[in-house]
C-alpha cells in the first residue's frame, strides 16, 4: 500500500494533514491514481483515534485532483509534502506545477528505497524543489556526490533537519535553523564549529541543535576549550548553560542536556528583538 501526505499550515502555525492511500502493488506512480481513502488529521502524519478528524472513501477523484481540490479549499500559507522513497514515484514536475506554493518537503527513505532507483528519485525531488522551498527534512535518504549533504546545506534554506552529518557538512551550512542527529560529529568538531562562528562563519545561523552519543562525547571541556564561555545557572544536574560571544559582539547561548546515553547540544544566537527560537 502506498500513500501521499500533504500538510497545510496556517499563519498561526496550526496544521492539518491529509493522508491519501492507494492500492497499487505498494507503489504510487501517477497523479492519476485513484486513492482508496483520505484521512484528515490534526497536525501529524500518524493516524490515531485522537488526531483523526474524519475519513472519506473513494470519491472518484484522482490523486492530482484531490491535491488541487484540497489546496483550493483551504488556501493555506504553507504547504508541506512528505515523500517516502520506496513507496511512491511520481512525475515530480507535474507535482511541482500542482503545488506552486510548496514551502516544505519531508523526504523519508523506506526500507525499499536504498537502491539506485531510490537515489535517482531523491535527486529528482531535491533538484526540482530545492530552489524554492524554505524547509527540508531528510530521514535516511540515499544521496549521491553530485547532490550531497554539503550541496544541500549550502542552499538558502530557513530550516534543515537531517541525520548523518559530518564535520565537512557543518562547514557548508547556510541556513537559519538546523537540527542534526549524528554519530559522526564529536565534541572536538563542535568546538571547531563554534570557534569558527566566533570569527564570523555561518552569519545566517540563528539556531543549531544536535543530538550526539554520550559514550563517545563525555568530556564537555573539549567542547568549551578556547571559547571563553561564561557559565549560567542551569537548575538541573544534567544540564549546563554557557554564553559565548561573536567577534562583532553578538552573543549566543549553548545549552547542554546529557541523559547519560545521548546528549543534546543547543546553540541559540541572541536576538535584539528577543525572538523565541524554536525549530
Amino acid at each position: 500500500m502506498g500513500w501521499t501526505v500533504i500538510t497545510l499550515t496556517s499563519k498561526d502555525e496550526s496544521a492539518i494533514t491529509f493522508k491519501l492511500t492507494s492500492h497499487n502493488d505498494g507503489i504510487m506512480t501517477s497523479l492519476d491514481d485513484i486513492p482508496v481513502n483520505l484521512d484528515v488529521l490534526k497536525g501529524t502524519f500518524f493516524v490515531t483515534a485522537e488526531n483523526r478528524v474524519f475519513a472519506v472513501s473513494n470519491q472518484g477523484m484522482s490523486l492530482g485532483e484531490w491535491i488541487q481540490h484540497l489546496c483550493s479549499i483551504f488556501q493555506c500559507e504553507n504547504y508541506e509534502v512528505r515523500f517516502t522513497i520506496g513507496t511512491s514515484r511520481f512525475d515530480i514536475q507535474l507535482l511541482r506545477n500542482i503545488l506552486p506554493k510548496l514551502r516544505s518537503i519531508n523526504l523519508v527513505c523506506g526500507r525499499d528505497g536504498h537502491n539506485e532507483q531510490g537515489i535517482l528519485y531523491a535527486q529528482r525531488i531535491l533538484r526540482t524543489f530545492l530552489p524554492d522551498i524554505e524547509i527540508l527534512r531528510l530521514s535516511s535518504v540515499p544521496l549521491h556526490e553530485s547532490l550531497s549533504l554539503q550541496h544541500i546545506a549550502a542552499t538558502n534554506l530557513k530550516k534543515l533537519d537531517v541525520g548523518n552529518f559530518r564535520f565537512d557538512d557543518l562547514l557548508s551550512l547556510n541556513v537559519e535553523r538546523c537540527r542534526i542527529t549524528s554519530h559522526q560529529i564529536t565534541l572536538l568538531d563542535l568546538n571547531r564549529f563554534f570557534r569558527l562562528w566566533k570569527k564570523g562563519s555561518n552569519p545566517k545561523l540563528k539556531l543549531f541543535i544536535i543530538f550526539v552519543r554520550t559514550e563517545i562525547n563525555s568530556d564537555w571541556n573539549i567542547l568549551l576549550k578556547g571559547l571563553q564561555a561564561v557559565e549560567a545557572e542551569a537548575g538541573e544536574a544534567n544540564v549546563k548553560n554557557f554564553t559565548i560571544q561573536h567577534s562583532a559582539g553578538v552573543s549566543a547561548r549553548i545549552h547542554i542536556h546529557d541523559d547519560g546515553i545521548h546528549s543534546l547540544v543547543k546553540f541559540a544566537v541572541s536576538d535584539s528583538k528577543k525572538e523565541v527560537l524554536i525549530f
